[in-house]
């Protein structure tokens, strides 16, 4: 392997195509947009598939969405399956046909060439397929140093990647939730098809907050896994693209600055036209995000908020929330990954903000179903101390 991988990760709406675009305009980097989501989903199953006991087997659907782990029973151990899953892993039998059909689908999103190489994918086992699916990447820049992909929801298998790909990179971008959730209501509004469930969409930001806080203790992942801000990447770009060149060895090159000269318009739901990059709408969800939703935003999400930048901006009244999740719920978009029973979530979420002030140290399992990792309510607890 010629080249070093690359990873971008992160949740939809939350700056991803900005810096992977930042990134790909620099000849010494070649990164495609979002063609292996599902390739991961297939080794998610595959994992459960092959290696979960049982009992959790028999209640998982290979259909379901990329999970938020949160309140279910098997939550903690489906997690810990991904997080020690193996690339080693048999690829199913028929399997990368039908993993072809649909890379090359959610590839022709962002670029049909990318598309027409994903139907060169090989392999027997799922790290050979990703070794290939990178190897016709590089084939798009012989001259890349790092080579890589921008993918969404698939935090989980960063250790997956590390071991896969020793010499790998992790660049992992984070957003206010709040302005991920407005960023997704105006999209919904320009383009309905679009539209999902927003408190799916904050359990997975904190999911991405508590999964990126417990790599950062990974030994193997020392200088490898990296967490920056789209506030920051937005608020001085020249600075951003210079610091992420100098992490990967790289010369700054101008043209990471100059996107619209690639012909992308940006992916901002607020704004249109030809322009590089949209620091106006970093704040644009205090005017645009109803109240109901900044107080929803702030039930689920300001816990784990308060172990990052973004503080809850208000004491939200649990009557409020209830009310905007009874509504999110009756149109929950094209995708959610709750449990469609407002009754049990919300009632995790109360017994979620009860343990951050209880002075007992609660039940390991329930710590876990509710918070995903102890330590992530520990350091929550500290930080309400």
């Amino acid at each position: 392997m010629k080249y070093q991988p690359l990873f971008i990760l992160g949740i939809a709406r939350s700056g991803t195509n900005l810096l992977a675009r930042m990134l790909d305009r620099h000849p010494g980097v070649a990164i495609a947009l979002d063609p292996l989501l599902p390739i991961f989903r297939s080794l998610r199953n595959a994992a459960v598939i092959q290696t979960a006991p049982e009992p959790v087997l028999r209640r998982f659907s290979p259909d379901a969405p990329f999970q938020d782990y949160y309140f279910h029973q098997d939550g903690p151990e489906l997690l810990d399956l991904m997080l020690h899953a193996e690339a080693g892993l048999k690829l199913p039998v028929s399997e990368l046909s039908v993993l072809r059909e649909k890379a090359t689908a959610r590839a022709a999103l962002e670029s049909q060439s990318m598309a027409a190489l994903m139907n060169g994918l090989e392999g027997e086992d799922y790290g050979s397929l990703l070794r290939s699916a990178l190897d016709l990447i590089a084939g798009t820049n012989p001259d890349a140093k790092w080579v890589g992909t921008k993918e969404l929801w698939v935090l989980e298998f960063v250790p997956l990647l590390a071991r896969l790909f020793p010499s790998a990179r992790f660049l992992l971008i984070e957003r206010d939730p709040r302005a991920i959730v407005a960023s997704l209501l105006a999209m919904a509004k320009k383009d309905p098809t679009q539209a999902a469930h927003p408190p799916s969409y904050m359990r997975h930001w904190r999911k991405q907050v508590s999964i990126a806080d417990h790599l950062e203790k990974y030994p193997t992942l020392v200088g490898r896994f990296h967490r920056l801000h789209y506030e920051r990447l937005v608020a001085a770009p020249e600075e951003v693209a210079h610091k992420l060149c100098d992490d990967l060895e790289l010369s700054f090159t101008p043209e990471m600055l100059q996107l619209s000269a690639s012909g992308w318009q940006g992916n901002s739901s607020f704004e249109h036209g030809n322009k590089e990059v949209y620091s106006e709408t970093v704040d644009r969800w205090r005017q645009a995000l109803p109240e109901r939703v900044v107080q929803a935003v702030d039930y689920l999400c300001g816990p784990e908020m308060a172990l990052t930048p973004y503080q809850a901006a208000a004491t939200p009244d649990p009557s409020k929330v209830l009310a905007y999740l009874c509504e999110a719920g009756a149109q929950p978009g094209s995708w959610r990954s709750d449990s469609g029973d407002l009754l049990a979530d919300f009632g995790g979420e109360m017994v979620r903000r009860v343990l951050t002030t209880a002075n007992e140290v609660p039940d390991e399992l329930l710590a876990r179903r509710c918070f995903l990792f102890h330590d992530t309510l520990d350091a929550i607890r500290r930080r309400n101390v």
